[in-house]
């Protein structure tokens, strides 16, 4: 019993470590430039891509392209983190715990029962949440209490565990961009080691900023707005998403930060002052 506990325990680590970073990057690519032409093909993909993660492909691609990216950090895009009555942000492991399923699923009922956008109307969500439960419910069938630890276990930890600090370390600190404060969105992450990694997930800032660009052209388009980011004083941080994301689960007082508190954490190339100091401008 123990050995069969302790097998399930670190499966399920693995398979949800593998399963939200398929989702949550890979998936995500794919959300924004699809795989196909052929518009059958590209549905079925997100169809079966998704379904072992815990999501309709569907409702995943609706929150992220029709309320995150439109209204990134605005008081719409509620896939983000919430600001509190007293200031700075919810804690982490709030946003972690109740983001995934239930704050999806209360705002994604809210919104298609609302109306329709484009594709994305309430008939069309049944249809995809049907084809979903038909897919997700095969290994109930197959192995009841097996799937319990080795398919519904995987899946909370890959969004409650690593997709869930990600958003998080993505926007913590961060507020709704104006022409005055362009890049205030997100947080970009330069580790070098992290972005080979992940598909260049750690420049947040750039994706954001044209969604079009594929993943493998986001350096480029780092260095080619990189006076504007020190100029803006954009958040730019020299390690990895997953370092900030442990940093903010050990010390959950920083979710209260907001942008100009980041000083600690700013990559030092990136800072305007220190820029400044080494490019004086020219004396006419």
């Amino acid at each position: 019993m123990g050995s069969r506990l302790a097998f399930i325990a670190a499966s399920a680590l693995l398979l949800g470590w593998i399963t939200g970073v398929n989702v949550g990057v890979n998936f995500h690519n794919h959300t924004h430039r699809k795989f196909f032409r052929v518009a059958w093909l590209n549905r079925w993909i997100t169809r079966l891509w998704t379904f072992s993660g815990g999501w309709p492909g569907f409702f995943w691609e609706y929150n992220h392209l029709m309320v995150h990216h439109p209204n990134v950090m605005a008081s719409e895009d509620w896939t983000a983190p919430r600001y509190r009555p007293s200031g700075g942000f919810e804690n982490i492991y709030r946003f972690c715990f109740a983001h995934w399923p239930y704050r999806y699923i209360v705002h994604l009922w809210q919104e298609f029962r609302r109306g329709s956008k484009g594709k994305y109307t309430n008939s069309e969500a049944i249809k995809e949440l049907m084809i979903f439960l038909c897919l997700w419910s095969i290994p109930f069938l197959i192995a009841p209490k097996m799937s319990l630890g080795l398919w519904v276990l995987p899946q909370y930890i890959a969004n409650v565990v690593i997709m869930g600090p990600g958003m998080y370390a993505q926007h913590i600190g961060c507020v709704e961009p104006s022409a005055k404060d362009p890049f205030c969105h997100s947080v970009t992450f330069v580790s070098p080691f992290f972005n080979l990694t992940m598909f260049n997930i750690g420049y947040h800032i750039e994706h954001h900023s044209d969604p079009s660009i594929h993943w493998s052209d986001l350096p480029q388009a780092h260095q080619d707005m990189k006076s504007d980011l020190i100029n803006n004083q954009a958040h730019i941080v020299p390690f990895g998403l997953y370092h900030w994301g442990i940093r903010l689960l050990l010390e959950p007082e920083r979710s209260a930060l907001c942008k100009g508190e980041f000083a600690s954490t700013q990559h030092p190339n990136y800072c305007l002052a220190q820029n400044q100091l080494a490019n004086p401008p020219a004396i006419k």
